[in-house]
């Protein structure tokens, strides 16, 4: 048996080469990416979102650490984010109050850029934020109580909305016994 012999010549066919290949990979992909930003776009409260689920999940770790400390919490918000505080018996030799609040940590416990503001209603009514802590003696007052069986006073919305636009933002809802809901607000 003879063995077959193929020819080379140059009338056969051609596969493409590897520039081809290559050029027709990234007209593909970018493709792909102008669909993906036309489906999806630029939403501007994107940033808004995150940083709300930020918060929630770090009030859901700090209130875990109030419930495993057996020792209540307060939150006092500020412009841009949330400071923790903790409670003394105040010593009346001292002339000082009943409760003294101080910081827990000398950090923020949650902060937000310059770009997003914040606003809070406590039960429905909307308090004005200071720009930073007080720094009078004894005028630390929480504005919510976190307390070591899950529950936190009083309920509270906070509100994140860019300073550019003030018709986009995204609350917080916390009703005082569940975990913060982050909501969207559609306008």
């Amino acid at each position: 048996m003879k063995p077959i012999r193929r020819s080379h010549s140059s009338q056969g066919t051609r596969g493409f080469s590897l520039l081809e290949l290559m050029v027709v990979i990234v007209i593909i992909g970018i493709a792909a990416g102008a669909v993906r930003l036309a489906v999806t776009g630029n939403d501007p409260v994107q940033e808004l979102e995150q940083a709300a689920g930020q918060y929630a999940y770090r009030m859901e770790r700090i209130q875990d650490q109030v419930l495993l400390s057996n020792r209540e919490r307060g939150l006092i918000f500020v412009q841009d984010g949330v400071y923790q505080l903790e409670w003394r018996e105040g010593d009346e030799m001292l002339s000082e109050p009943e409760v003294v609040w101080s910081l827990y940590e000398d950090e923020k416990a949650w902060g937000v850029s310059d770009d997003i503001q914040l606003g809070l209603t406590l039960e429905n009514q909307w308090v004005e934020l200071n720009q930073a802590l007080p720094t009078e003696q004894f005028a630390l007052e929480p504005h919510v109580i976190l307390l070591p069986y899950e529950d936190y006073t009083p309920a509270y919305d906070l509100t994140l909305s860019l300073t550019s636009s003030i018709n986009d933002e995204v609350r917080v809802r916390a009703d005082g016994f569940n975990r913060p809901e982050v909501l969207r607000d559609e306008r």
